[in-house]
């Protein structure tokens, strides 16, 4: 289900990046970035062909708030990682997938296939 689909990396701890790019290489997804400050996430939010996104809530630059709003807009899928609590979330984002740090492989692997599952219909309009 992942297979050739673009994903789009926000994430600037350059562990967390690993893990993210071996799970996607895994499932056959290619990283779009990963993009570890708000300029180049907006830019790629914006700009590249995605299917989904993995963002990180706090990145160099600020938030990922203005990278999510983008992609709700583009209606591609989401989903925040954070270490934060439901509530830290701005309210717009409180109903997106979340996954709390920190959080396994397998955990974000199935979580990306939930995203791509319910992206599917989009991409083939």
């Amino acid at each position: 289900m992942a297979e050739g689909r673009q994903v789009l990396v926000v994430e600037d701890e350059m562990t967390i990046v690993l893990v993210i790019e071996d799970t996607l290489l895994e499932l056959g997804a290619h990283v779009v970035g990963p993009a570890s400050r708000l300029d180049v996430a907006l830019r790629l939010a914006s700009e590249a062909s995605i299917d989904a996104a993995i963002l990180d809530v706090n990145i160099r630059g600020g938030n990922s708030y203005p990278v999510a709003d983008i992609l709700a807009e583009r209606g591609i899928p989401f989903v925040f990682c954070s270490g934060y609590s439901d509530w830290a979330l701005e309210e717009r984002h409180r109903d997106r997938p979340r996954l709390t740090k920190p959080y396994s492989p397998s955990d974000l692997a199935e979580r990306l296939l939930q995203l791509l599952g319910a992206g599917s219909n989009e991409r083939s309009q």
